[in-house]
């Protein structure tokens, strides 16, 4: 079937419709799109412009930039020696668990003649922990505890653990205590002895191999009196911090 020649006006009419189907499909597909980035760019730049001229230029610094240095460089300095202070000062702690201050204190307790009644390590509270809670005899608080322990964020326990720093109102033997930045081992004595044995085992704590502190020291007469003529035997608490 052959088809049908079309006049001039027809042809006119089908060139419009072309030229409007292509000017539309541009203008949907490439001018509006690149016009919005372009509103967007010159919105962008408005707003700088205006942050630039509320910005204010600070003023230049009144200090002295070489002072400043130089007690910059005082204070690396000095926590530098702490530092080395503290490790020569650690290099003195006995470790945890040694048995060798156990036995050091032994051997001075029979150089200085003095008998040990007690030698035990104490045992103090932990601080800056949480309380340990009474067992629950319901099973299903009990799963529900533990599974609630167990979705705290891992933020919270490292907080916890954290060691802390008592007041020096809670005396050293709780500032040592497990938990706290200066935990160590303490160790309860109890000797029998004159006052000169017992002058002589403290005083000779300071030639141990490693650091002894005295935390507490309690003296007090011996329940039997002494015979006459022999000095009173004396009794003694100390606690020790290795």
């Amino acid at each position: 079937m052959k088809r049908p020649d079309l006049n001039n006006r027809e042809q006119l009419l089908a060139a419009l419709a072309v030229v409007a189907i292509v000017a539309g499909g541009y203008g949907f597909l490439r001018f509006l799109p690149a016009n919005r980035v372009i509103a967007d760019l010159t919105q962008s730049a408005e707003a700088t412009q205006n942050r630039l001229l509320k910005t204010e230029i600070p003023e230049e610094p009144v200090e002295d930039i070489d002072r400043l240095m130089a007690q910059l460089d005082d204070q690396e300095r000095a926590m530098a020696l702490i530092r080395s202070q503290a490790e020569a000062l650690e290099q003195q702690l006995a470790p945890f668990d040694s048995q060798e201050m156990i036995v050091s204190i032994s051997q001075l307790a029979r150089e200085s003649q003095v008998r040990i009644r007690v030698n035990e390590a104490m045992t103090v509270q932990a601080q800056g922990n949480a309380p340990v809670a009474a067992a629950n005899t319901n099973n299903k608080t009990s799963k529900k505890k533990a599974k609630n322990a167990k979705n705290k964020p891992k933020a919270a326990d490292d907080s916890q653990n954290q060691p802390v720093i008592l007041p020096e109102t809670a005396g050293w033997i709780a500032r040592m205590s497990p938990g706290t930045m200066f935990h160590r081992p303490l160790q309860r004595i109890e000797l029998e002895g004159s006052y000169t044995a017992i002058w002589q085992f403290i005083h000779g704590l300071d030639q141990l191999p490693y650091q002894v502190t005295v935390l507490r020291l309690k003296i007090g007469k011996a329940p039997t009196p002494a015979p006459a003529g022999y000095p009173q035997t004396l009794v003694s608490e100390l606690v020790l911090a290795l």
